[in-house]
């Protein structure tokens, strides 16, 4: 690949480093080579004039599932997790492959170069090939890509799985036979298998330079110490990150309560998962105890704010694990608030949210730590703290340019510091330029390696194949299992109520 200089009119190296400055950025083969004066680096070098805009590192999306069609256009209004996660049972897979590539497309277009899919399955009963076509799909997009091999081995109708046989107890006889036959294996099998698959996609991803692999157990309430333990043995043995849903939602915290009296991170710890390459999704309901250990154990908390809000699971108290040391990075979980892939938008989410009306409250996060946010702490939670998160020679060339124009808009007072100005106003629609690895993938606004067109309309054609459901026993009885699910959840809300160990409380 020949050298590019990247000539925009301000560079934001990072969050440590937010002040903008003129410089331009040379980039040979995957890496930048020097940062400095376009005119003293390189005479040689094809020269890309990114004129009215600022560099920025590229953003990473730290949790999400390759959902490029979103629930809400498949037709899944939003709802509390527990009943929109049975809602979803009604219609048959989609193409992987093909949603996959339209949901990295739209992270390209929104500034996203690196990500991780917390790999849910498709039901096709191939898990296997489902997540293969996932890692084909990332390939062909050129973006960085992080993708979960995921399980589940307990609680697949309700949890706690002790509950489950109360539960089909009150089911109608025909309903209950149904869910008791056999069915295909959602993942992969149990833990040997889910080991067996992760060791062949090792050695069919050896070497990639842009794809890797972690474990990405579906989480707490749905997987036993003994999965967990064995598969953070294996991501050891390995140097395989872990990634998993912790804590989303109150009825997970109030059957967690149940399940790890001694608290969820104290067990988790106990089974090896937690350390410096672990990360956990929405992280809602920790206690302080969770937080001091996550923040002991350098694990990564990713926050999904709008997530979080559509599916009624809370809010994560941002401001008070970064307050703790607790890195967070953020993800868009294909749940955005305005149901697209702006990351910058979840971020002012993120940000707005992590305000207190108490006059003695801590501030929120600063301009530069929602960038950290975005940006370092999601590379963390990749494994890549070293070579992306920031823009620094030798670093990989992991770039995106947003045009200023609306974000400054008719005018822009000189003391507004840019990033709080991008920060507060700055969005997908401000990104016109995105490159991974030294590779151009989006510029002026356009993609330089996809049919967008292409791509969107098979995605669109899997889904409408999609419309009728195998699922019989939902098609047949759904109504029936919904009340009872309904009931099971609201008298475990009614007996346990709210954690009293609820970290985020109003400031005296």
């Amino acid at each position: 690949m020949s050298a590019v200089l990247l000539c925009p009119d301000l560079v934001i190296a990072g969050a440590d480093d937010p002040a903008p400055r003129r410089a331009a950025i040379l980039v040979e083969n995957e890496r930048i080579v020097a940062i400095g004066d376009a005119a003293a680096l390189s005479r040689t070098a094809e020269r890309i004039e990114l004129p009215g805009q600022v560099l920025l590192p590229g953003l990473v999306n730290a949790h999400q599932h390759g959902r490029g069609i979103s629930n809400i256009q498949l037709g899944y209004a939003d709802d509390i997790l527990e009943r929109w996660l049975f809602d979803k049972r009604r219609r048959r897979p989609m193409d992987p492959y093909a949603n996959t590539l339209l949901a990295a497309a739209q992270m390209i277009a929104s500034g996203v170069t690196s990500t991780i899919q917390a790999n849910s399955p498709y039901g096709s009963g191939d898990y296997g090939s489902e997540i293969r076509a996932t890692i084909r799909a990332y390939d062909e997009s050129g973006m960085r890509a992080m993708v979960g091999v995921a399980a589940i081995d307990r609680a697949e109708l309700v949890y706690p799985a002790e509950a489950e046989a109360e539960l089909r107890a009150q089911l109608p006889a025909a309903l209950a036979a149904t869910l008791s036959a056999a069915q295909a294996p959602t993942y992969a099998g149990g833990i040997a298998e889910t080991i067996a698959l992760m060791a062949a996609l090792r050695g069919e991803l050896a070497g990639h330079p842009r794809l890797g692999l972690a474990y990405s157990p579906a989480g707490p309430q749905w997987v036993s110490d003994d999965m967990l333990r064995a598969l953070a043995d294996d991501a050891r043995a390995h140097e395989l990150p872990f990634h998993m849903h912790c804590l989303e939602s109150l009825s997970q915290a109030n059957s967690l309560q149940d399940i790890y009296p001694e608290g969820v991170m104290r067990r988790l710890d106990s089974l090896g998962v937690l350390g410096p390459g672990t990360s956990l999704a929405h992280a809602v309901w920790l206690s302080h105890d969770d937080v001091a250990l996550a923040a002991e154990r350098g694990v990564v908390l990713v926050s999904n704010p709008a997530s979080n809000l559509r599916l009624r699971a809370g809010i994560a108290p941002v401001r008070d694990y970064l307050n703790a040391g607790v890195p967070v990075a953020i993800g868009t979980d294909n749940t955005a608030l305005a149901d697209d892939e702006d990351l910058l938008g979840e971020l002012r989410l993120s940000w707005r949210l992590a305000g207190d009306p108490a006059w003695s409250a801590p501030r929120p996060p600063d301009p530069p730590t929602l960038l950290r946010m975005a940006t370092a702490n999601g590379a963390r939670a990749m494994g890549l703290a070293d070579d992306i998160g920031v823009i620094a020679p030798g670093r990989l060339a992991d770039v995106i340019a947003l045009d200023l124009r609306r974000i400054a808009g008719a005018y822009r007072d000189p003391d507004m510091p840019l990033l709080t100005a991008i920060m507060a106003r700055g969005g997908a629609r401000d990104v016109t330029f995105t490159m991974v690895g030294g590779r151009v993938l989006y510029r002026d606004r356009q993609f330089t390696t996809l049919d967008l067109a292409a791509v969107a309309a098979r995605a669109a054609a899997s889904a409408a194949e999609t419309a009728v459901s195998l699922d019989a026993f939902v098609n047949g009885a759904g109504g029936a299992l919904a009340q009872v699910i309904d009931a099971h959840y609201a008298a475990r809300h009614a007996r346990v109520g709210t954690p009293p160990w609820r970290p985020i409380a109003p400031h005296e």
